[in-house]
């Protein structure tokens, strides 16, 4: 295991996130026989429904999280909650460990926050829920979270962390019951009050309905308004003029990296996460070219099933020019692919990812190289150790890539804006949104939606709104300003 950073929040606690290297998930089952108590352990599996395959073994799961105590020892309800989590996670589809870690590190503040009291000899835990409700654990950590949100110089959290972590502490309470983790007499008075309300959603065929959805007594109101110059898609996105684009690829081809140049490529011209361009397979690029080209572009499903991962593996079609599929096949019949490919773990197999770096390793680890590495023909050829214990690489490579673009351009140009990699899906958003509008299409939104891989035409209709809200903001900012500055310059002093 390894500790995992601590948060520079004032907390007189040492409660930290560690992870398991290697962790085996297993079912636990008693049996008694006469006078004795035997317990059982088997290899956990779960059922796929939706993709509606046979048990799939759960096989070995990378850094699962775990919470530690101040004193050094675990915490016993919230890894129970984690536990609890992931197997009713596991019941649809693999776990996404990520998720679990954004939820651990959130709990851990948590934590902190209730050793910080007791050290200050406030009588309080996790399971302190008195008859009177503004003395309950629950009601005190969101005045707590509030408070900090009010804080005017060095604020120590931002808006979507406090909300974050309130709903990770209401999440764990729920769970604490609902999968009867605890014992109902171990919590005296509710942790929290759930109210059923309706939000209003576009459907698929652009009719507003409103969806219920259980809130708390805990909610913390985000403020609705748009941003100028972001799209909220997984992120706050701020798509890349054309003069920003144009001067990102003047120095992607003289940046001597062909690799680096077809990630950023793919992603400007497909809309394609990190994890989608650096988890491509070899045998995804020749399928691609057996595919009649519609457009000028071929689609690749992507997602859970099929190796090439994204966002909480969600399955949608990529379309890629056909023109972007052929360059990817040149590149991976050169020498540079070859020698790279003689290093690494999939060899010269079509299983292989189509980028790796000088050394052999992936830029970002896929879901099915974890699995192969278990079992498989891959693994025959590796020791038993590699087969559990490897690096997980999350695309540090690709970000430090872009970072050292972004300073080659600001050699030239001063004032050119940083963006991340991230930005050039939002990018490929509005690209494709604009240039629909220039050949006239009327309404573009669901094949934008299809495109983009959204869960909510609500994100597809940020993409609708952005230049028309942009436009409106920036002639009302214009407005503004010249109507003070009339009156300023005709002010006698």
């Amino acid at each position: 295991m390894r500790a995992d950073k601590i948060s520079k929040q004032a907390l007189n606690s040492n409660a930290r996130l560690s992870y398991i290297d290697v962790f085996v998930p297993s079912v636990i089952t008693f049996a008694k026989n006469c006078d004795h108590r035997f317990v059982h352990f088997s290899k956990f599996k779960h059922t796929d429904l939706s993709l509606q395959l046979s048990n799939v073994d759960g096989g070995v799961i990378r850094n699962f999280p775990i919470m530690i105590r101040g004193d050094g020892t675990p915490w016993d309800l919230g890894n129970l909650y984690l536990m609890g989590k992931f197997l009713e996670m596991a019941k649809l589809a693999p776990p996404v460990i990520a998720t679990l870690k954004s939820n651990a590190k959130h709990l851990v503040m948590y934590l902190r926050w209730i050793e910080h009291l007791r050290a200050e000899g406030i009588d309080i835990h996790e399971l302190h829920f008195p008859r009177e409700e503004e003395q309950r654990v629950t009601w005190a950590y969101y005045r707590y979270l509030k408070r900090l949100l009010r804080q005017k110089n060095e604020q120590p959290i931002s808006l979507s962390v406090a909300r974050a972590r309130m709903q990770s502490v209401v999440g764990f309470y729920r769970g604490l019951i609902g999968w009867d983790l605890i014992k109902e007499s171990a919590i005296e008075n509710v942790p929290y009050k759930s109210t059923a309300i309706g939000i209003p959603i576009v459907s698929s065929v652009g009719v507003q309905i409103i969806k219920t959805v259980q809130t708390t007594n805990f909610k913390i109101p985000k403020p609705q308004r748009e941003r100028l110059g972001v799209i909220a898609d997984g992120g706050l996105l701020r798509p890349l003029t054309e003069d920003e684009q144009s001067l990102i690829l003047e120095q992607l081809r003289v940046c001597g990296n062909r690799a680096f140049q077809l990630m950023c490529l793919l992603a400007l011209y497909t809309g394609a996460r990190i994890q989608t361009v650096c988890t491509l397979k070899i045998k995804d690029v020749y399928a691609l070219l057996n595919k009649p080209p519609k457009n000028g572009e071929v689609l690749l499903l992507i997602g859970e099933g099929t190796g090439v991962d994204t966002k909480n593996q969600k399955r949608y079609r990529l379309h890629i020019p056909i023109a972007l599929v052929r360059k990817l096949r040149d590149y991976i019949e050169s020498k540079e692919c070859h020698d790279r490919r003689a290093i690494s773990f999939y060899g010269e197999s079509r299983e292989n990812y189509v980028f790796l770096t000088s050394n052999g390793s992936p830029y970002y680890t896929s879901t099915s190289e974890t699995f192969d590495r278990q079992k498989g023909p891959f693994s025959k050829r590796i020791s038993a150790k590699e087969r559990v214990s490897f690096p997980i690489h999350q695309g540090n490579a690709v970000r430090n890539y872009l970072s050292r673009l972004i300073r080659d351009i600001r050699l030239k140009h001063p004032d050119f804006n940083s963006f991340q990699f991230h930005d050039f899906r939002a990018t490929y958003g509005m690209n494709f949104v604009r240039d629909s509008e220039a050949s006239g299409a009327k309404d573009v939104r669901d094949e934008l939606k299809a495109r983009m891989g959204h869960s909510s035409f609500n994100t597809t209709q940020s993409y609708l709104n952005y230049d028309v809200n942009s436009e409106l903001i920036r002639a009302a900012t214009v407005f503004h300003h010249n109507r003070i500055n009339g009156i300023i310059e005709h002010f006698a002093l």
